[in-house]
Formats: C-alpha cells, structure tokens, sequence
C-alpha cells in the first residue's frame, strides 16, 4: 500500500469517526429522554406515595407521573445532546387540501393495518408464552379521564413526538439521504413505543410524517395528521368503550346498546368513519403515488452499504437506543 493510499483510508477512517458523532446525537437524545424521565417518574411516584398515597388511585396519575417528567423535563434538556449535531432543515412547500385530505386517509388506513398486525403478533406472543398480552396504551386511556386523554394523548404526544422524531431526527440525518432520514426516524418512532400493540402502526405513520416532513419542510402537517390519529384512535374510541359494556355488548348487542342510546350513537360514528376511511385510505394511496409521488433524494454525503453498517453497528449511542428499547418491550 503506498502512502497515499494510506494517507486516504486515514481520512475516511476519521470521517466515518466523525459522522459516528454526529449519528449518534439522535440516538442518545431519544435515549436519554427515557432513561432520564423513567428515572424522574420513579421518584416522583415515591415521593407521592409517602407523601399523598391517595393520589396514586386518581384516574389521571398515571397520565401525568408518567408523561409530565417526559414532556416538561426529559425532553428540553435532550436537546443539549441534539446539538452535537448540526441541523439541516428541508426547503418549505405548501400541500393542497386535497393532498392533506388524502394523506389523513392514507394515515388511518395504515394505522388501522398496522394496529391489525399487532393484534395479531401479540395473539401469537400470548399463544406461545401461555399468557396474555395486555395493550397498555388501551388500559391506560379506558382507566382515565376525558381530560387527560385529550391533553396528553390528543395534544401533547403529537406536537412533542413530530418536534423530536421529525425535525429534530431528520434535519439531522438529511444530510446522507432522505430514505435514510425516512427509516431511521420511522423505526426509532415505532420502536420507541415499547409493545407490538403500536410498533406497526407507529412505525408506517413515522416513515409517512417524515416523508410528508422531508418534501414540505413544514411540521404542522405531521402535528395535525398525529393530532387527527391520536384524537380518532386514542380518544374518541376510548369513550365508545367507556359508553358501552363490554361485557353485556358481547353477551347481547342489541340490548346493550339499547339501554345506552349515546354509546349506541358513539359506535354507529365510530363504525361509519372506518368503514369509510378503509376504502378512502386505499384510492388516497393509488392518487398519491400517481400524482404525487416523489423519490426520496440522495443527499450530499453518501455511505456504502459497509459504511452504514460500520457507523451504526460500531456506535454506542445506537446500542444504547437498542438497550432502551428492549427494557421498554419487556
């Protein structure tokens, strides 16, 4: 090997070093955040239990001791660690109302998809293991309040999550590709949540709202298309179930809703909307493919299939995501 061969693989080998860094500010920030707000919950949770344990049998605490430490603490100083890592923020463009009108039929299509496939992977999981896989997200919503629902799983998911794993993820990845920046931020989002329940869902709507990012450069397209999801999904189909016994509807359908007139209302919107939203998702797709479609552009820097491997693989701040993760599924 002569010596500028030498000289070269030098340079690349401090480059990849680098871009290790920089690739590794999202990882550690979305790390962090969970680590950081899972320790501030455990000592909340034991203050409160010593000092009001009444408080811990609210309808609401479980919303808040578990969101509020993310939202008001966790997340803000995470942003020191994105900082590691420059921005790049995609060129601004307006969507027509019938391209967003589309887009949220698409997003409730893949939503109701990938909820399907997870219902299916935990059956399976349940099947398996001999026991039950309990949907966390679901219990915690049906056991609380209208209000914390709507302030936390309506408003303040939505705007935070797109914040971090839209613009805070992709401006930073941009830069080596847009599919990269689309990947990456769609399967840390899916995996983030922590349950096969939400991991399909979460993951297709990720890859969407960062596409959706990526070629308008504006963020409150994926805050309201999450906003509309989280309010439809997590929401209004919760009052459905808290309007109507679910035992007695499954026993007798018809006298069930007979005896609860607004749960029977609530379920004939709900039961309307995705009987018309299944078919609208799937011409929104072949519409937007057609007439809208854009491949994703190659960015300024580009890695070889080994590269990649190499900057991921070889990172800290990825195994420490993983690490993250895998505590969170178990």
């Amino acid at each position: 090997m002569n010596e500028q061969q030498t000289e070269t693989k030098a340079v690349e080998a401090l480059d990849l070093r680098a871009e290790k860094l920089r690739l590794s500010a999202p990882a550690l920030g979305v790390a962090f955040i969970f680590l950081f707000s899972a320790l501030l919950q455990s000592v909340i949770h034991a203050l409160v239990s010593l000092l009001a344990p009444e408080w811990t049998y609210a309808d609401w605490y479980l919303w808040v001791v578990s969101s509020l430490p993310m939202y008001l603490v966790a997340m803000p100083l995470s942003l020191w660690i994105f900082r590691i890592a420059p921005a790049y923020p995609p060129k601004e463009r307006r969507l027509s109302p019938l391209t967003l009108l589309s887009l949220g039929a698409l997003c409730f299509g893949l939503t109701y998809a990938g909820n399907l496939l997870g219902t299916l992977v935990n059956l399976l999981l349940g099947t398996i293991t001999g026991g039950e896989v309990i949907n966390e997200l679901a219990e915690t919503t049906t056991q609380s309040p209208l209000w914390t629902n709507l302030l936390f799983a309506g408003i303040l998911a939505p705007l935070t999550e797109e914040i971090f794993f839209r613009k805070l993820i992709i401006d930073r990845i941009s830069p080596w590709g847009e599919l990269p920046a689309i990947l990456i931020s769609g399967i840390a989002f899916g995996l983030i949540h922590g349950n096969f329940s939400q991991f399909f869902y979460a993951a297709a709507l990720g890859m969407l709202f960062g596409y959706i990012y990526l070629k308008t450069g504006k963020l409150r397209y994926t805050i309201a298309l999450h906003m509309a999801i989280n309010l439809v999904g997590g929401v209004f189909a919760t009052e459905v179930v808290k309007f109507i016994n679910t035992e007695a509807f499954l026993n007798d359908p018809v006298l069930a809703l007979s005896q609860n007139p607004v749960g029977a209302v609530m379920l004939l919107i709900y039961t309307c909307f995705m009987l018309l939203v299944i078919p609208a998702s799937i011409g929104s797709g072949i519409y937007l493919i057609l007439r809208k479609w854009e491949p994703p552009k190659k960015g300024e820097r580009s890695f070889s299939p080994r590269q990649w491997r190499r900057v991921i693989l070889h990172n800290p701040g990825v195994w420490l995501f993983f690490a993250v993760v895998i505590l969170l599924f178990l």
